[in-house]
C-alpha cells in the first residue's frame, strides 16, 4: 500500500465534528510559522476551500484533482497565503469520488499526484480535509494512503461513543495509517468537570492506541463565524482585532468576540502539540526501520 509522505489526514466520523475547522486552522498556523503546507480539500461542499477565502468555481470546482487522478494530469494547486497552497474542491469532487468506486487500483491512483508533489520538495506537509465518513470514496483513499491521522470530536455520548468504531473502520480499510490522537473540541471553557470527564472517556476508549491531546479547543461559535465572514484564519482575525481601538469597541462600531484571543492561543498550542507527536512518531518509525 502506498503512503503519501508527510501527510496528515484530518477527520473520520459524521459531519459537524469540526474536521474542516481543525484542518484549516492548523494549516494556517503552520504556514504562518514558515512550514510549506498543501491543504487538500476532499469534500464536494468545498468547505476548506471557502474557509481560506477562495471561490471554488473560480478555481476549477474540484476539476484539477479529478483530472490528475483520472487522466494523469499534473495536479494544479492554488495559492491561498504565503507558504499555503490548496487543492480546491467543488462539484467535480463528487464525480471523482464516484469514479473511484469502480476504478482499478484506486488507492494508487489517488496517491500518485500527491506523491509527485511531495517528492518535488515544494511542501513540508500535506493536510487532507475529509468529507464525513461513508459519504465519499475519497475519504477511504486518504485513510488508506495517509501517514498520520488526526481525529476531532466534541463532547456528548454520541460523539465520544463514535470513537469506538474507529478501529473497526480502519481495519475494514486495511489501513496502516498511524493515529496521532483525538482532539476534543467545542467544550465550554467554563465547564472544567465536563472537560475532565470527556478527556477520561476518550483516554479509556483509545487505551493502547493513542492518547487524547492535552489541548482542548473551546466552544466559540461567534469567533468562527466572524472570522469566516472576514475570510481570515482565527489567528489572523485575532491579530486584526488587536488593532481595533477600545473606543470603537465600546461604541459598538466593531464587535470583537470576547474569547477570540484565547481560542487562537489554543490552536497555536495544539499545532505545537501535533508537531511534537509527529516528530516523535517519525523518530520511532525511523528506529523501527533500522
Amino acid at each position: 500500500m502506498r503512503t503519501i509522505p508527510d501527510s496528515v489526514v484530518v477527520g473520520i466520523g459524521k459531519g459537524g465534528s469540526c474536521k474542516t475547522t481543525l484542518a484549516t486552522q492548523l494549516s494556517g498556523i503552520w504556514a504562518s510559522e514558515g512550514k510549506r503546507i498543501l491543504l487538500a480539500d476532499l469534500d464536494m461542499q468545498a468547505s476548506a476551500t471557502k474557509v481560506v477565502g477562495l471561490d471554488p468555481m473560480q478555481h476549477g470546482d474540484g476539476r484539477h484533482l479529478m483530472d490528475a487522478i483520472m487522466y494523469g494530469d499534473e495536479l494544479t494547486t492554488v495559492r491561498a497565503r504565503d507558504n499555503l497552497e490548496i487543492v480546491a474542491a467543488g462539484r467535480h469532487t463528487k464525480t471523482l469520488s464516484n469514479h473511484l468506486v469502480t476504478a482499478a487500483n484506486p488507492a494508487d491512483a489517488f496517491a500518485l499526484p500527491f506523491e509527485k508533489l511531495m517528492s518535488s520538495g515544494r511542501y513540508d506537509r500535506v493536510v487532507f480535509d475529509l468529507p464525513p465518513s461513508g459519504s465519499s470514496r475519497l475519504a477511504d483513499m486518504a485513510m488508506q494512503t495517509g501517514k498520520y491521522l488526526l481525529v476531532p470530536t466534541s463532547a456528548g455520548v454520541d460523539n465520544i461513543e463514535g470513537l469506538r468504531v474507529l478501529a473497526s473502520e480502519l481495519e475494514e480499510l486495511h489501513s496502516d495509517i498511524l493515529l496521532l490522537g483525538v482532539v476534543l473540541m467545542k467544550i465550554s471553557a467554563g465547564a472544567p468537570r465536563k472537560r475532565v470527564e470527556a478527556q477520561k472517556d476518550i483516554a479509556d476508549i483509545l487505551a493502547g492506541v493513542a492518547d487524547p491531546f492535552q489541548t482542548i479547543i473551546r466552544e466559540a461559535g461567534a469567533a468562527y463565524d466572524d472570522s469566516r465572514k472576514a475570510g481570515l484564519f482565527l489567528h489572523e482575525y485575532a491579530e486584526w482585532a488587536a488593532t481595533v481601538s477600545i473606543t470603537n469597541q465600546i461604541r459598538g462600531k466593531i464587535k470583537i468576540p470576547a474569547n477570540l484571543g484565547e481560542l487562537a492561543r489554543e490552536f497555536f498550542e495544539l499545532a505545537d502539540e501535533v508537531d511534537d507527536r509527529i516528530a516523535l512518531a517519525d523518530r520511532l518509525l525511523q528506529g523501527a526501520a533500522q
